[in-house]
């Protein structure tokens, strides 16, 4: 008998069939476990029954990545505190249990004197292992890369029950391959994918990072298909001070413009690390919610920015982003233009940022249909062609989505609704923005799938990724195998067997591989 319980209560098995995408599965047993040596003997015998595994804890994903497709689901603690994580303040690195919050990773750094680059929205409720195994970016992304970039060490778990303990630099490509010895003995062979772009955000399965690959980067936005993991070292700034101004805008195409002028060549002493943006819809729904945020009724659009910065240099910071704001027609008001002069005000901002999501979210709760959220990310040079592709398709449904459409009128015994309720915020500075179809009714769920397509199949076109951040996990894995090359999807699979003979991890993720 194996060391472990698999427990079957058809109400315990429900409880984890969905996950926040509200993409729906099911399982045949759960595990509850969070110990390394219990998941080793699981991931050993389900490898040799072949029995599928996905790892739950929070179930954050917005993919349906913890979504089981049968087998095991083996659901791990979701005890998290600043305590579990070890600060090094001298070499500046955090070492934490996969199962640690990203906030709390990011309370521990500050408690040492140290800067937590990463930074997802969902920071308060995602493991910092959750951001591991989909490269998860956020607001600060714009000035720090996603998850990826800071991740110096993990330790993980094999489909053979094999544990491996992983630094950066000690496993780099050689003739397009890795060698990792494994503890049993013996070499595992892995073919090497390419080097991610640096013109485009993406999260679309095995990337290399370009400056110092390394197998750790195949586990990068894996969404456990290759292990489990169970624990990360990441790499820490020191402490800085930081600016922020949340600055709401008359006119759409004049905070368009001071965005491409950020990206394209930033006014003297600006050198944001984040540049959010917020449209007319989600300004809405946001200051509907929330009367607290005092949202301008006027306001077309709004942008976050912060910068980092030495201590003393507040006001020339604030000065330069105050003079170009002006210059780039923002209005003058207080109302309109606020700049953070304490830590509360910067709280109150990173608030609102995150107030405009939960309020979609619970539109979309109160209707009954979950929302179909973009996370398209275009490539450099295309903010303001994305922006009016995404105003003429969210006007002209049936234009956006063409022959697509036909025949929806004989399925649902209506027409294709011309438009369906939107709102859109994201990372603007990455010209990586959510699209947020808001659908009223299952028709409209219908037409909303078929513009979610549509949308990402135009950005594939253009050369941009259809996952800036989230990962392809179940619910795009189908518009993965339209958009990527034969010969790539061929080699991931090949990354995918390497480490997962059985196919047992992740099943239905990415790519839907199996044996």
């Amino acid at each position: 008998m194996p060391g472990f319980d698999v427990e079957r209560d058809p109400a315990l098995l429900a409880r984890y069939a969905a996950d926040e995408s509200s993409f729906a599965g099911h399982a045949d047993g759960v595990v509850r476990t969070g110990d390394p040596e219990t998941i080793a003997q699981v991931m050993a015998k389900a490898s040799a029954d072949g029995v599928p595994v996905v790892f739950s804890a929070r179930r954050t994903s917005l993919t349906g990545a913890a979504v089981p497709e049968g087998g095991w689901v083996v659901v791990l603690p979701e005890d998290s505190s600043p305590e579990l994580v070890t600060v090094d303040a001298e070499q500046l690195t955090a070492t934490a249990p996969a199962r640690v919050l990203v906030s709390d990773l990011e309370t521990a750094a500050e408690r040492a004197g140290c800067f937590l680059p990463i930074d997802p929205t969902s920071r308060k409720t995602a493991s910092i292992g959750g951001a591991v195994a989909c490269n998860a970016s956020g607001a600060r992304s714009y000035g720090f890369g996603p998850t990826g970039d800071w991740v110096q060490g993990l330790v993980v778990v094999l489909a053979s029950g094999e544990r491996l303990t992983l630094r950066r630099g000690e496993h780099p490509p050689v003739g397009g391959r890795f060698q990792v010895a494994l503890p049993s003995g013996g070499t595992l062979t892995v073919p090497a994918p390419p080097v991610r772009r640096t013109d485009v955000k993406n999260a679309m399965g095995f990337r290399l990072r370009p400056d110092t690959p390394d197998v750790i980067d195949l586990f990068i936005g894996s969404e456990g298909t290759l292990g489990y993991i169970e624990a990360v070292t990441v790499t820490l700034l020191p402490k800085a001070e930081i600016f922020a101004a949340l600055v709401f805008w008359d006119a759409e195409d004049a905070a368009l413009d001071f965005v491409a002028r950020l990206q394209a060549d930033a006014p003297a002493g600006l050198d944001p690390m984040s540049v959010e943006w917020f449209d007319r819809e989600a300004l809405a729904l946001a200051g509907a919610r929330h009367p607290r945020l005092n949202v301008p009724s006027g306001a077309q659009a709004a942008l976050f920015v912060e910068q980092r910065h030495p201590k003393g240099q507040e006001d020339e910071v604030m000065l330069a982003w105050y003079e170009a704001l002006l210059e780039a027609g923002a209005p003058e008001d207080e109302a309109a233009m606020r700049v953070s002069r304490s830590k509360a005000d910067l709280e109150t901002f990173r608030e609102f940022r995150h107030a405009v999501p939960e309020s979609i979210n619970a539109l979309a709760r109160q209707r009954g249909l979950r929302k179909l959220g973009t996370d398209l990310a275009y490539p450099k040079g295309w903010l303001h062609k994305m922006v009016a592709y995404y105003r003429e398709a969210l006007a002209d449904l049936p234009a956006a989505v063409g022959e697509a459409g036909a025949g929806f009128a004989d399925e649902w015994g209506q027409p294709l609704p011309q438009r369906l309720d939107h709102a859109t915020f994201g990372h603007i500075g990455d010209n990586h923005l959510h699209v947020n179809l808001l659908p009223k009714t299952p028709a409209e769920m219908a037409a909303g799938k078929l513009l979610y397509d549509a949308m990402a199949r135009h950005c594939a076109t253009h050369g941009g990724a259809i996952s800036g951040e989230h990962g392809i996990g179940k619910a795009k894995r189908h518009l993965l195998a339209e958009v990527v090359a034969p010969a790539e999807l061929a080699q991931m699979k090949a990354i995918k067997r390497a480490f997962d003979p059985a196919g047992v991890l992740g099943r239905g993720n990415v790519f839907g591989f199996a044996p």
